[in-house]
């Protein structure tokens, strides 16, 4: 099995869980067992001192015997006394008891001596050692044990009993089990939060693909969801991803398809009326030469209304005339001649065609190259100009009151991006989505082909056209072209 094999096996789905699932369980196994023994530290070292009190506390109840001395004063501090013996310490109580006559005959409280016991001492009740210092309130509960055992002596038989306090132990335990149920609780909060996050990256993925999938049901397809996730997961969104690139290509192919049923329909009409039109307008624009030549006016201002009169009919003669070249070269595929020119060359050419209508508007027109690539293309050099002839025109009569067209060339590896942005009024939304329709126009003059015509050359080309625009401020249109 190979390293990409098991790194593969690893980022799927299930994997991950089980990874993300052992890795609490052996989290909150060795947090809790690092508690345990904590606590088991601090529960042996209460043991370790309750057996040293114990063992110190049988040693002082033999000494009293063989020493002759009384144990109240060999566990007084001010008489040497190491071994504590109070309410609140470990051993509450020492007694030595005459076994026979029932009486204290010694004692670390010095009120308990030659008192008597009121039962036996093998049934007294732990209560009634506290009865005997007079603190049965404060010392009648559970928590206190007796250890009890005899000896013999010349005279007597006798018990000692030592009464030890467990309230430090069960304290101990309490606070062990007390530290285990907050390490508990903790642990289960991190789980929460560990478990909510680990979870928010498998639910992201798929709530953002609930949310593309609402998009192209309204019909949007200019998107791609982010890859990401476990392997499932990026792998149905690569399969999502897949299907909007299918569908936007349904789209690009139905809106081709319709632009060439355009096209035909256009084709067909121009192909019938073409001959029917220009050969009257041929006639028309002869006939008015011949007029201008033969029947001008002799006084110098009625030849100058005549021929101004004339020229103006030629003008709208030629109108018309560009309006059947343009059915006809929107309707028949275009007969390319491919040769490699210069982008910038082209424009520059055109330029100077455009140049009087634009000195004549005060627009100014910029060239700039951006970046130190070649601009070089293979194109078909006249129907290029047509389109940029178009794009300048437009721009130029999109600034009557003055302006500038700055024309930007971008050179890529595989293309090159040429903007022409003008500072004119701009286009509003609704126009601006019906603006490479055949016969729309924003202008009252216009005929609606140019646009239409100039996408159709680009397209044809391989390359695309794009237009953006802002009400005021000006329009902007991207041309692709490769190289």
């Amino acid at each position: 099995m190979s390293f990409e094999s098991v790194i593969s096996k690893f980022s799927s789905f299930r994997a991950q869980i089980v990874a993300f699932i052992t890795t609490v369980l052996v989290l909150t196994t060795l947090t809790l067992n690092l508690i345990n023994q904590r606590s088991e530290k601090r529960i042996t070292q209460q043991l370790d001192q309750y057996v040293q009190a114990t063992v110190q506390s049988t040693e002082i109840a033999i000494r009293s015997t063989s020493e002759g001395k009384y144990l109240f004063d060999l566990v007084d501090p001010a008489k040497g006394g190491t071994l504590a013996v109070n309410p609140e310490s470990i051993i509450r109580h020492i007694l030595v008891i005459d076994s026979e006559t029932r009486e204290i005959s010694d004692s670390t409280d010095r009120d308990d001596i030659k008192q008597k016991l009121e039962t036996a001492i093998t049934d007294l009740p732990i209560w009634q050692l506290g009865d005997l210092k007079g603190d049965a309130d404060s010392h009648n509960d559970d928590r206190d044990r007796t250890i009890r055992f005899s000896y013999e002596t010349e005279k007597s038989r006798r018990t000692v009993i030592i009464v030890v306090s467990m309230k430090r132990f069960y304290s101990e335990i309490s606070a062990a089990a007390r530290d285990r149920l907050i390490a508990i609780g903790l642990l289960g909060l991190l789980q929460v939060i560990l478990i909510s996050v680990f979870s928010r990256t498998f639910t992201r993925p798929i709530t953002e693909l609930s949310a593309a999938a609402q998009r192209v049901t309204s019909g949007d397809l200019d998107f791609n969801v982010p890859v990401a996730g476990p392997k499932e997961v990026s792998s149905l969104s690569s399969t999502f991803n897949g299907m909007l690139s299918g569908l936007r290509r349904n789209r690009d192919l139905e809106d081709q398809l319709q632009r060439s049923e355009r096209s035909a329909v256009v084709g067909r009409l121009a192909s019938g009326i073409a001959h029917e039109i220009r050969n009257p307008l041929n006639f028309i624009n002869l006939s008015i030469d011949y007029l201008r030549d033969k029947y001008a006016p002799k006084p110098d201002h009625e030849r100058t209304e005549y021929t101004h009169i004339l020229t103006t009919i030629k003008d709208e003669l030629a109108r018309l005339n560009r309006l059947v070249t343009d059915f006809l070269s929107y309707g028949r595929p275009a007969k390319l001649k491919i040769r490699e020119i210069d982008a910038r060359s082209l424009i520059d050419e055109v330029r100077t065609l455009v140049g009087a209508q634009s000195g004549q508007q005060n627009v100014t027109i910029n060239i700039i190259s951006s970046g130190g690539g070649n601009t070089l293309i293979k194109a078909d050099p006249e129907q290029l100009k047509t389109c940029f002839s178009n794009l300048m025109i437009n721009a130029v009569q999109a600034m009557p009151e003055g302006g500038s067209l700055e024309i930007t060339l971008h050179p890529h590896d595989s293309h090159v991006e040429i903007d022409f942005t003008d500072t004119g009024g701009g286009i509003d939304s609704q126009a601006l989505e019906q603006i490479f329709e055949p016969y729309y126009s924003t202008k009252e003059t216009g005929i609606g082909l140019g646009l239409p015509l100039t996408r159709k050359i680009i397209e044809e080309h391989g390359g695309k056209i794009d237009v953006a625009s802002e009400p005021g401020k000006g329009t902007t249109f991207k041309v692709i072209l490769p190289k």
